[in-house]
């Protein structure tokens, strides 16, 4: 699914599946799948996925069981946990990182890990 540009989406998004952004949103994802804020794209929300992808702005909480990567666009003012933790030269972290927790206990939410976990099965984050 893609926010396209100029366009902006609020309140609660839920699924399976990858999410892109290239517009605006605002409120609450929970995916499982791959969450991507693209260059120039405005998020201002709490997110669970299993995978998240940063380059544009994001202000909120970011909790991914297997990783969140920040790409030299990327800004990140929140908070921020995950399996694995990967941020490139340029991008901006501000904000308290938790990285290494297993999927079982990203977020306490144990339908949540579960799901992930089937999603991880099925096809690995590579």
């Amino acid at each position: 699914m893609l926010i396209g540009k100029g366009i902006t989406v609020r309140g609660e998004i839920t699924g399976t599946g990858d999410l892109h952004v290239a517009g605006r949103m605002e409120g609450k994802v929970n995916l499982t799948g791959t969450f991507v804020v693209e260059a120039g794209a405005e998020v201002e929300a709490d997110v669970h996925a299993t995978a998240i992808v940063v380059g544009g702005q994001v202000r909120g909480n970011l909790m991914a069981a297997s990783r969140i990567e920040l790409l030299p666009s990327g800004r990140l003012h929140g908070t921020c946990r995950a399996g694995s933790l990967v941020v490139r030269e340029g991008a901006l972290l501000n904000g308290k990182v938790s990285a290494g927790a297993p999927a079982e206990r990203v977020g306490g939410d144990e339908e949540l890990a579960e799901r992930v976990r089937r999603d991880e099965a099925r096809a690995p984050l590579r």
